[in-house]
Protein backbone atom coordinates (compact mmCIF):
# COMPACT_ATOMS: atom_id res chain seq x y z
CA UNK A 1 0.00 0.00 0.00
CA UNK A 2 1.27 3.45 -0.84
CA UNK A 3 2.43 5.38 2.23
CA UNK A 4 -0.01 7.84 3.77
CA UNK A 5 0.67 11.38 2.56
CA UNK A 6 0.29 12.49 6.13
CA UNK A 7 4.09 12.52 6.10
CA UNK A 8 4.51 14.55 2.93
CA UNK A 9 7.97 15.94 2.28
CA UNK A 10 8.82 19.60 2.80
CA UNK A 11 10.61 20.16 -0.50
CA UNK A 12 9.64 17.05 -2.48
CA UNK A 13 6.27 15.64 -3.47
CA UNK A 14 4.79 12.13 -3.43
CA UNK A 15 7.32 9.50 -4.41
CA UNK A 16 5.11 8.13 -7.16
CA UNK A 17 5.43 11.34 -9.16
CA UNK A 18 8.40 12.46 -11.22
CA UNK A 19 9.32 15.94 -12.45
CA UNK A 20 10.23 16.63 -16.06
CA UNK A 21 13.82 16.36 -17.20
CA UNK A 22 15.87 19.45 -17.86
CA UNK A 23 18.59 21.58 -16.27
CA UNK A 24 17.97 24.20 -13.62
CA UNK A 25 20.32 27.05 -12.98
CA UNK A 26 22.15 27.46 -9.67
CA UNK A 27 23.66 30.61 -8.27
CA UNK A 28 26.65 30.67 -5.95
CA UNK A 29 24.56 31.56 -2.92
CA UNK A 30 22.30 28.57 -3.55
CA UNK A 31 25.10 26.00 -3.67
CA UNK A 32 24.47 23.05 -1.43
CA UNK A 33 26.73 22.62 1.54
CA UNK A 34 26.64 22.95 5.30
CA UNK A 35 25.34 26.09 6.90
CA UNK A 36 28.34 28.24 7.80
CA UNK A 37 27.56 28.69 11.47
CA UNK A 38 29.56 31.45 13.18
CA UNK A 39 29.70 30.74 16.90
CA UNK A 40 30.26 34.47 17.46
CA UNK A 41 26.87 35.20 15.91
CA UNK A 42 23.82 35.89 18.01
CA UNK A 43 22.61 32.89 20.00
CA UNK A 44 19.53 34.40 21.59
CA UNK A 45 16.67 31.96 22.25
CA UNK A 46 14.02 31.61 19.57
CA UNK A 47 11.09 33.45 21.16
CA UNK A 48 8.29 35.54 19.70
CA UNK A 49 6.55 38.57 21.14
CA UNK A 50 5.08 38.47 24.70
CA UNK A 51 2.05 36.18 24.73
CA UNK A 52 2.68 34.86 21.23
CA UNK A 53 4.80 31.87 22.30
CA UNK A 54 2.06 30.42 24.47
CA UNK A 55 -0.54 30.85 21.73
CA UNK A 56 1.84 29.30 19.16
CA UNK A 57 2.42 26.28 21.40
CA UNK A 58 -1.30 25.83 22.10
CA UNK A 59 -2.22 26.31 18.44
CA UNK A 60 0.33 23.75 17.26
CA UNK A 61 -0.93 21.20 19.79
CA UNK A 62 -4.50 21.78 18.59
CA UNK A 63 -3.38 21.52 14.97
CA UNK A 64 -1.81 18.11 15.58
CA UNK A 65 -5.08 17.02 17.18
CA UNK A 66 -6.82 18.21 13.98
CA UNK A 67 -8.86 20.76 15.94
CA UNK A 68 -8.33 23.23 13.16
CA UNK A 69 -10.89 25.89 14.08
CA UNK A 70 -9.50 26.19 17.62
CA UNK A 71 -5.94 26.30 16.28
CA UNK A 72 -6.89 29.00 13.78
CA UNK A 73 -8.35 31.14 16.56
CA UNK A 74 -5.04 30.96 18.47
CA UNK A 75 -2.96 31.80 15.41
CA UNK A 76 -5.20 34.74 14.48
CA UNK A 77 -4.77 36.12 17.98
CA UNK A 78 -1.03 36.32 17.24
CA UNK A 79 -1.65 38.35 14.07
CA UNK A 80 -3.79 40.79 16.07
CA UNK A 81 -1.25 41.08 18.90
CA UNK A 82 1.67 41.70 16.54
CA UNK A 83 0.45 42.54 13.02
CA UNK A 84 3.97 43.37 11.86
CA UNK A 85 5.29 39.90 12.66
CA UNK A 86 5.14 37.04 10.14
CA UNK A 87 4.77 34.45 12.94
CA UNK A 88 0.99 34.24 13.07
CA UNK A 89 0.62 34.22 9.30
CA UNK A 90 3.22 31.46 9.00
CA UNK A 91 1.23 29.39 11.49
CA UNK A 92 -1.95 30.01 9.49
CA UNK A 93 -0.21 28.89 6.29
CA UNK A 94 0.97 25.71 8.03
CA UNK A 95 -2.58 25.17 9.25
CA UNK A 96 -3.85 25.36 5.68
CA UNK A 97 -1.30 22.68 4.76
CA UNK A 98 -2.65 20.43 7.50
CA UNK A 99 -6.22 21.04 6.35
CA UNK A 100 -5.05 20.01 2.90
CA UNK A 101 -3.32 16.90 4.24
CA UNK A 102 -6.63 15.62 5.56
CA UNK A 103 -8.31 15.96 2.16
CA UNK A 104 -5.57 15.37 -0.40
CA UNK A 105 -7.61 12.42 -1.70
CA UNK A 106 -10.44 14.75 -2.80
CA UNK A 107 -8.61 17.79 -4.20
CA UNK A 108 -11.67 19.37 -5.81
CA UNK A 109 -12.83 20.37 -2.31
CA UNK A 110 -9.63 22.30 -1.55
CA UNK A 111 -9.81 25.48 -3.63
CA UNK A 112 -10.69 27.71 -0.67
CA UNK A 113 -7.94 26.13 1.43
CA UNK A 114 -5.43 26.73 -1.36
CA UNK A 115 -6.44 30.38 -1.68
CA UNK A 116 -6.07 30.92 2.08
CA UNK A 117 -2.70 29.16 2.04
CA UNK A 118 -1.16 31.44 -0.56
CA UNK A 119 -2.64 34.60 0.97
CA UNK A 120 -0.97 33.79 4.29
CA UNK A 121 2.33 32.43 2.96
CA UNK A 122 2.75 35.45 0.67
CA UNK A 123 2.01 37.69 3.66
CA UNK A 124 4.79 35.92 5.59
CA UNK A 125 7.26 36.59 2.79
CA UNK A 126 6.24 40.27 2.47
CA UNK A 127 6.50 40.94 6.22
CA UNK A 128 9.82 39.08 6.43
CA UNK A 129 11.29 41.11 3.57
CA UNK A 130 10.20 44.27 5.37
CA UNK A 131 12.01 43.09 8.52
CA UNK A 132 15.18 42.44 6.51
CA UNK A 133 14.98 45.87 4.89
CA UNK A 134 14.66 47.45 8.35
CA UNK A 135 17.44 45.28 9.78
CA UNK A 136 15.05 44.04 12.47
CA UNK A 137 15.22 40.55 14.04
CA UNK A 138 17.05 39.12 11.06
CA UNK A 139 17.16 35.57 12.43
CA UNK A 140 13.36 35.46 12.66
CA UNK A 141 12.92 37.25 9.34
CA UNK A 142 15.07 34.66 7.54
CA UNK A 143 13.45 31.79 9.44
CA UNK A 144 9.88 32.70 8.57
CA UNK A 145 10.75 33.62 4.98
CA UNK A 146 12.50 30.28 4.51
CA UNK A 147 9.63 28.42 6.15
CA UNK A 148 7.05 30.12 3.92
CA UNK A 149 8.99 29.33 0.75
CA UNK A 150 9.39 25.75 1.96
CA UNK A 151 5.65 25.38 2.49
CA UNK A 152 4.98 26.76 -0.98
CA UNK A 153 7.51 24.35 -2.41
CA UNK A 154 5.74 21.46 -0.74
CA UNK A 155 2.37 22.67 -2.07
CA UNK A 156 3.62 22.97 -5.66
CA UNK A 157 5.34 19.59 -5.47
CA UNK A 158 2.11 17.84 -4.50
CA UNK A 159 0.52 19.57 -7.50
CA UNK A 160 3.46 18.28 -9.59
CA UNK A 161 4.41 21.83 -10.57
CA UNK A 162 8.05 20.79 -10.37
CA UNK A 163 9.91 23.93 -11.41
CA UNK A 164 7.84 26.09 -9.05
CA UNK A 165 8.48 23.53 -6.33
CA UNK A 166 12.19 23.60 -7.06
CA UNK A 167 12.46 27.39 -7.09
CA UNK A 168 10.58 27.71 -3.78
CA UNK A 169 12.64 24.93 -2.22
CA UNK A 170 15.90 26.57 -3.30
CA UNK A 171 14.82 29.91 -1.81
CA UNK A 172 13.72 28.16 1.37
CA UNK A 173 17.14 26.61 1.84
CA UNK A 174 18.88 29.90 1.07
CA UNK A 175 17.02 31.82 3.78
CA UNK A 176 17.14 29.02 6.35
CA UNK A 177 20.91 28.93 5.90
CA UNK A 178 21.02 32.68 6.48
CA UNK A 179 18.89 32.20 9.58
CA UNK A 180 21.22 29.75 11.34
CA UNK A 181 24.29 31.67 10.21
CA UNK A 182 22.75 34.74 11.87
CA UNK A 183 21.64 32.85 14.97
CA UNK A 184 22.66 29.18 15.37
CA UNK A 185 20.17 28.85 18.24
CA UNK A 186 17.15 28.91 15.90
CA UNK A 187 17.14 25.12 15.95
CA UNK A 188 13.78 24.82 14.18
CA UNK A 189 15.47 26.06 11.00
CA UNK A 190 17.56 22.90 10.89
CA UNK A 191 14.44 20.89 10.07
CA UNK A 192 14.02 22.48 6.64
CA UNK A 193 17.76 22.38 6.01
CA UNK A 194 17.90 18.72 6.97
CA UNK A 195 14.93 17.71 4.87
CA UNK A 196 16.36 19.43 1.80
CA UNK A 197 19.79 17.87 2.35
CA UNK A 198 18.43 14.38 2.93
CA UNK A 199 15.95 14.22 0.06
CA UNK A 200 18.22 16.05 -2.38
CA UNK A 201 20.81 13.34 -1.70
CA UNK A 202 18.47 10.32 -1.79
CA UNK A 203 15.60 10.93 -4.18
CA UNK A 204 17.31 11.75 -7.49
CA UNK A 205 18.84 8.28 -7.87
CA UNK A 206 15.72 6.51 -6.68
CA UNK A 207 13.25 8.43 -8.81
CA UNK A 208 15.26 9.40 -11.88
CA UNK A 209 15.08 13.12 -11.26
CA UNK A 210 16.84 15.37 -13.74
CA UNK A 211 20.51 15.71 -12.87
CA UNK A 212 20.24 19.39 -11.99
CA UNK A 213 16.83 19.32 -10.31
CA UNK A 214 17.07 18.80 -6.55
CA UNK A 215 20.66 17.67 -7.13
CA UNK A 216 23.30 17.40 -4.43
CA UNK A 217 22.61 17.24 -0.73
CA UNK A 218 24.13 15.18 2.02
CA UNK A 219 22.26 12.21 3.45
CA UNK A 220 24.03 11.96 6.81
CA UNK A 221 24.11 15.69 7.40
CA UNK A 222 20.43 15.89 6.55
CA UNK A 223 19.53 13.31 9.17
CA UNK A 224 21.68 15.05 11.78
CA UNK A 225 20.02 18.39 11.07
CA UNK A 226 16.54 16.86 11.46
CA UNK A 227 17.65 15.34 14.77
CA UNK A 228 18.85 18.76 15.94
CA UNK A 229 15.35 20.13 15.30
CA UNK A 230 13.81 17.14 17.08
CA UNK A 231 16.01 17.49 20.15
CA UNK A 232 16.41 21.27 20.44
CA UNK A 233 13.68 22.88 18.36
CA UNK A 234 11.25 25.34 19.88
CA UNK A 235 8.14 24.81 17.76
CA UNK A 236 8.90 21.99 15.26
CA UNK A 237 10.00 19.07 17.45
CA UNK A 238 6.95 16.95 16.66
CA UNK A 239 7.17 17.63 12.93
CA UNK A 240 10.86 16.68 13.00
CA UNK A 241 9.98 13.38 14.65
CA UNK A 242 7.31 12.72 12.02
CA UNK A 243 9.87 13.26 9.26
CA UNK A 244 12.31 10.91 10.98
CA UNK A 245 9.64 8.20 11.00
CA UNK A 246 9.22 8.76 7.25
CA UNK A 247 12.97 8.70 6.66
CA UNK A 248 13.66 5.60 8.75
CA UNK A 249 10.72 3.55 7.50
CA UNK A 250 10.45 4.51 3.86
CA UNK A 251 14.02 5.25 2.86
CA UNK A 252 16.49 3.86 5.39
CA UNK A 253 14.40 0.71 6.05
CA UNK A 254 15.53 0.94 9.68
CA UNK A 255 12.27 -0.16 11.24
CA UNK A 256 13.68 -0.50 14.74
CA UNK A 257 14.55 3.20 14.70
CA UNK A 258 11.22 4.08 13.06
CA UNK A 259 9.19 2.26 15.71
CA UNK A 260 11.24 3.92 18.46
CA UNK A 261 10.32 7.32 17.00
CA UNK A 262 6.68 6.21 16.78
CA UNK A 263 6.66 5.33 20.46
CA UNK A 264 8.23 8.65 21.39
CA UNK A 265 5.73 10.48 19.21
CA UNK A 266 2.77 8.77 20.87
CA UNK A 267 4.24 9.51 24.29
CA UNK A 268 4.01 13.25 23.53
CA UNK A 269 0.20 13.02 23.53
CA UNK A 270 -1.05 9.47 24.27
CA UNK A 271 -4.67 10.36 23.52
CA UNK A 272 -3.90 11.74 20.05
CA UNK A 273 -5.05 9.08 17.61
CA UNK A 274 -3.39 10.85 14.67
CA UNK A 275 -0.02 9.72 16.00
CA UNK A 276 -1.21 6.11 15.90
CA UNK A 277 -1.58 6.40 12.13
CA UNK A 278 2.18 6.91 11.89
CA UNK A 279 2.71 3.56 13.59
CA UNK A 280 0.24 1.83 11.26
CA UNK A 281 2.11 3.35 8.31
CA UNK A 282 5.41 2.06 9.64
CA UNK A 283 4.06 -1.48 9.90
CA UNK A 284 2.85 -1.13 6.29
CA UNK A 285 6.29 -0.04 5.13
CA UNK A 286 7.80 -3.04 6.96
CA UNK A 287 5.17 -5.31 5.32
CA UNK A 288 4.42 -6.55 8.81
CA UNK A 289 0.85 -7.54 8.01
CA UNK A 290 0.15 -9.03 11.43
CA UNK A 291 1.35 -5.78 13.00
CA UNK A 292 -0.79 -3.67 10.65
CA UNK A 293 -3.85 -5.73 11.52
CA UNK A 294 -3.22 -5.56 15.27
CA UNK A 295 -2.74 -1.79 15.21
CA UNK A 296 -5.79 -1.26 12.98
CA UNK A 297 -7.96 -3.38 15.28
CA UNK A 298 -6.66 -1.46 18.29
CA UNK A 299 -7.26 1.87 16.55
CA UNK A 300 -10.87 1.05 15.62
CA UNK A 301 -11.54 -0.28 19.12
CA UNK A 302 -10.24 2.93 20.70
CA UNK A 303 -12.18 4.97 18.15
CA UNK A 304 -15.45 3.28 19.09
CA UNK A 305 -14.88 4.20 22.73
CA UNK A 306 -13.71 7.78 22.15
CA UNK A 307 -13.58 9.10 18.55
CA UNK A 308 -11.22 12.01 17.88
CA UNK A 309 -13.01 14.81 16.12
CA UNK A 310 -11.25 15.82 12.90
CA UNK A 311 -9.75 12.40 12.26
CA UNK A 312 -12.99 10.83 11.06
CA UNK A 313 -12.07 11.68 7.47
CA UNK A 314 -9.09 9.31 7.71
CA UNK A 315 -10.99 6.41 9.29
CA UNK A 316 -11.47 4.64 5.95
CA UNK A 317 -7.67 4.54 5.57
CA UNK A 318 -7.48 2.40 8.72
CA UNK A 319 -10.08 -0.04 7.36
CA UNK A 320 -8.15 -0.11 4.09
CA UNK A 321 -4.90 -0.85 5.95
CA UNK A 322 -6.56 -3.75 7.76
CA UNK A 323 -8.00 -5.04 4.49
CA UNK A 324 -4.58 -4.90 2.85
CA UNK A 325 -3.04 -6.71 5.81
CA UNK A 326 -5.62 -9.48 5.62
CA UNK A 327 -4.99 -9.89 1.88
CA UNK A 328 -1.29 -10.12 2.68
CA UNK A 329 -2.15 -12.86 5.20
CA UNK A 330 -4.40 -14.57 2.56
CA UNK A 331 -7.48 -14.16 4.75
CA UNK A 332 -9.65 -12.96 1.90
CA UNK A 333 -13.05 -13.34 3.57
CA UNK A 334 -11.96 -11.23 6.55
CA UNK A 335 -10.43 -8.69 4.16
CA UNK A 336 -13.78 -8.31 2.41
CA UNK A 337 -15.47 -7.62 5.76
CA UNK A 338 -12.97 -4.91 6.75
CA UNK A 339 -13.01 -3.25 3.33
CA UNK A 340 -16.81 -3.22 3.42
CA UNK A 341 -16.51 -1.46 6.78
CA UNK A 342 -14.32 1.19 5.16
CA UNK A 343 -17.04 1.81 2.58
CA UNK A 344 -20.04 1.71 4.91
CA UNK A 345 -18.92 3.06 8.29
CA UNK A 346 -16.88 6.17 7.64
CA UNK A 347 -19.42 8.75 6.46
CA UNK A 348 -17.31 10.46 3.76
CA UNK A 349 -18.31 8.74 0.50
CA UNK A 350 -16.27 11.02 -1.80
CA UNK A 351 -12.90 10.22 -0.22
CA UNK A 352 -10.22 8.52 -2.28
CA UNK A 353 -9.80 6.00 0.54
CA UNK A 354 -13.31 4.74 -0.28
CA UNK A 355 -12.35 4.32 -3.93
CA UNK A 356 -9.45 2.13 -2.86
CA UNK A 357 -11.66 0.13 -0.52
CA UNK A 358 -13.84 -0.72 -3.54
CA UNK A 359 -10.80 -1.61 -5.65
CA UNK A 360 -9.15 -3.70 -2.96
CA UNK A 361 -12.43 -5.44 -2.07
CA UNK A 362 -12.79 -6.38 -5.74
CA UNK A 363 -9.29 -7.86 -5.68
CA UNK A 364 -10.00 -9.76 -2.45
CA UNK A 365 -13.17 -11.14 -4.02
CA UNK A 366 -11.23 -12.24 -7.10
CA UNK A 367 -8.66 -13.98 -4.91
CA UNK A 368 -11.54 -15.69 -3.09
CA UNK A 369 -13.03 -16.88 -6.41
CA UNK A 370 -15.97 -14.44 -6.36
CA UNK A 371 -15.55 -13.05 -9.86
CA UNK A 372 -19.04 -11.64 -10.44
CA UNK A 373 -19.14 -9.59 -7.24
CA UNK A 374 -15.55 -8.51 -7.93
CA UNK A 375 -16.56 -7.14 -11.33
CA UNK A 376 -19.27 -5.00 -9.72
CA UNK A 377 -16.72 -3.41 -7.38
CA UNK A 378 -14.20 -2.83 -10.15
CA UNK A 379 -16.87 -0.99 -12.13
CA UNK A 380 -17.82 1.11 -9.09
CA UNK A 381 -14.18 2.06 -8.52
CA UNK A 382 -13.82 2.89 -12.22
CA UNK A 383 -16.76 5.31 -12.10
CA UNK A 384 -15.25 7.22 -9.19
CA UNK A 385 -12.64 10.00 -9.33
CA UNK A 386 -9.18 8.57 -10.01
CA UNK A 387 -7.00 8.17 -6.92
CA UNK A 388 -3.57 6.50 -6.91
CA UNK A 389 -4.11 4.87 -10.33
CA UNK A 390 -7.45 3.43 -9.25
CA UNK A 391 -8.88 3.66 -12.77
CA UNK A 392 -5.84 1.92 -14.26
CA UNK A 393 -6.09 -1.01 -11.83
CA UNK A 394 -9.89 -1.18 -12.08
CA UNK A 395 -9.70 -1.50 -15.86
CA UNK A 396 -7.02 -4.18 -15.52
CA UNK A 397 -9.16 -6.07 -13.00
CA UNK A 398 -12.19 -6.00 -15.30
CA UNK A 399 -10.08 -7.35 -18.13
CA UNK A 400 -8.41 -10.09 -16.08
CA UNK A 401 -8.52 -11.14 -12.43
CA UNK A 402 -5.17 -10.36 -10.74
CA UNK A 403 -3.28 -13.07 -8.90
CA UNK A 404 -1.87 -12.74 -5.38
CA UNK A 405 1.55 -11.58 -6.58
CA UNK A 406 0.04 -8.76 -8.65
CA UNK A 407 -2.15 -7.54 -5.79
CA UNK A 408 0.83 -7.61 -3.44
CA UNK A 409 2.88 -5.66 -5.97
CA UNK A 410 0.22 -2.95 -6.08
CA UNK A 411 -0.05 -2.90 -2.30
CA UNK A 412 3.66 -2.44 -1.73
CA UNK A 413 4.61 -0.12 -4.58
CA UNK A 414 5.65 3.42 -3.72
Amino acid sequence: MKAFLLLSMLFCGPAAAQPPAGPAAHSAEDDLGPALVDLRASTRPFTLSPGADERYDTGIALMYRLEFDKAEAKFREITVMDPGSPAGYCALAALSWWRYSQNFDMESALKDVEKEFFINSDKVIALSKKMVKEGRDLDQAYFFMGSAYGLQGRWYAVQRSWFKAYSRGRKARKFLKKCVETNPAVYDAYLGLGIFDYYAATLPGALGFAAYLFAGGDRERGMEYVKVARDKGRFFRLEARIFLIEIYSRHERDFKAAFAECQDLRAQDPSNMLFRLAEIMTHIQAQDWAGVLAEAESFVGAWQVSPQRGLEQQLASVYLAAGDALIGLKRYGDAIIWLSGGIEKTGFPDKGWITYCYLRRAQAQDLAGLRETALADYRTALRRTNFWDSKKYSKAGIKEAPDYQEVMRQMTED
